[in-house]
């Protein structure tokens, strides 16, 4: 077989500018490969000669069934077909495939075309690949390479559209009063380094959340084998629990700045009317944008204001927003490009139907004595490890926002003294800190 399509190849005059022509076996069928520069011809031209040539064996072939995808600019078409030989009471079925596989890039342009058979191919099998296989790569003139980048344009005109739609959708979502924090090259080291202690809570949210948003296809692929129905494990609505200060936003702003994914600060006043029906007819849009984002984190804080307890003290449109809340995650099974990361200090109040939607619950306790002392290893690194161990036996209860606040507010207060010349060393000392710890603990007492 390999020895009488190969004849048919050299014996044509542009044989040295021909590619390599595999033989092989997968399993229990026989395959033929090239590749073809998509530069250079029409792939899809190519393809419907091959199967008018197929199609030539007298109603004997038969095309079963097509299936094609385009993701991350890789392209990929399966068609699989049925051949019939012999009389209708002895005839001989044989299944085949023909795929088309590559990126559609100028930087990549090489198309696998590849015709796969149960049975050894047939002297038209091997006539129609052979054909298409000279009309891949036969010599062209320059003209294909412009028409494929014709259509790179094309593709760089739709990104165009796009990044004018999406930001058409960021302004919308800015009048109506959300913040959104856009990915930042420049803020590339905002990574778990920035937030001391918490190793748990940063483990739990990596396993569950941060692989799942950068590595999704592995996620999908296992369910894919362990489900009896196929559907996404991928988490849909995360809840930080803790009080004020314990790194709650942080977390979330360290999520999507690693994912490289809009964040998407909602607070509440940005859709609370007193006019009924306004509230949850402006949280939905918020909640539209947001999805026009494509992949996106919504983070609202303090939830319990309006995912309490569904009870009789209740306020009727906290009511209405909660279950516009609780449909909207509902609906995120078609779309798991949009994630829910929810905070509260109370979550004790928060109503049983919106527990029951969490996927996971992440509690954040005010920093233990290292943690403090790694905040202050952050902002003060200038001090000896004694002094920093000093000043978190001080500040023993206070919250890492409460740790940083002291250390700015002391930077502040000896950069004065640095101007009055009332010190002369460059950094703030021990006493400093202190000083101004002490101040805050006397203003909260």
């Amino acid at each position: 077989m390999k020895s009488q399509f190969g004849s048919g190849i050299e014996s044509k005059p542009e044989a040295e500018y021909y590619p390599e022509v595999k033989f092989g076996t997968k399993g229990n069928r026989y395959s033929i490969t090239f590749v073809a520069d998509q530069r250079m011809c029409d792939i899809f031209a190519l393809l419907v000669n091959m199967l008018s040539q197929l199609q030539k064996l007298e109603g004997s072939f038969k095309i079963k069934d097509v299936h094609s995808t385009f993701e991350n600019q890789i392209y990929s078409l399966q068609i699989d077909f049925e051949e019939s030989v012999g009389n209708p009471k002895s005839k001989i079925v044989t299944q085949g495939t023909i795929y088309i596989y590559g990126e559609m890039t100028n930087e990549k342009p090489s198309m696998q075309i590849i015709l796969e058979k149960t049975d050894q191919f047939s002297n038209a099998d091997l006539e129609a690949f052979m054909a298409c296989y000279v009309e891949a790569n036969r010599p062209r003139t320059l003209q294909h390479i412009k028409n494929f980048s014709s259509s790179q344009q094309v593709q760089a005109e739709i990104k165009q559209q796009q990044e004018i739609k999406t930001g058409k959708t960021l302004q919308e979502l800015e009048k109506a009063g959300v913040t959104i924090f856009m990915p930042d090259n420049k803020e590339r080291n905002l990574d778990w380094n920035y937030l001391a202690g918490y190793e748990k809570q940063k483990r739990d949210i990596e396993d569950t959340v941060l692989l799942a948003l950068q590595y999704p296809e592995v996620y999908d692929s296992l369910t894919a084998l362990t489900r009896v129905k196929n559907e996404p494990n991928r988490p849909k609505a995360i809840l930080f629990e803790g009080p004020p200060g314990t790194g709650k936003t942080t977390t979330a702003r360290i999520i999507a700045q690693q994912v490289q994914i809009p964040l998407v600060y909602l607070p509440i006043e940005s859709f609370m009317s007193k006019w009924y029906g306004e509230s949850e007819r402006q949280f939905a849009d918020i909640w539209k944008g947001c999805q026009q984002l494509g992949r996106a984190i919504i983070f609202i804080d303090e939830i319990d204001a309006i995912a309490q307890q569904r009870g009789g003290e209740m306020h009727e449109v906290s009511r209405r927003i909660l279950s516009t809340l609780l449909r909207k995650i509902d609906s995120f099974e078609s779309n798991t490009n949009v994630l829910l990361i929810c905070a509260t200090n109370r979550k004790q109040d928060l109503d049983a139907a919106m527990l029951s939607r969490i996927d996971l619950s992440v509690k954040f306790d005010l920093p233990d004595n290292q943690a403090r002392q790694e905040i202050f290893q952050r902002y003060a690194k200038h001090l000896t490890d004694k002094e920093r161990d000093i000043l978190s036996q001080l500040s023993n209860g206070m919250s890492g926002r409460n740790i940083s606040d002291i250390c700015k507010d002391a930077e502040r207060r000896w950069a004065a003294k640095l101007i009055r010349k009332e010190v002369t060393e460059q950094l703030p000392s021990l006493a400093q800190y202190k000083e101004t710890l002490t101040q805050r603990l006397n203003n909260f007492a």
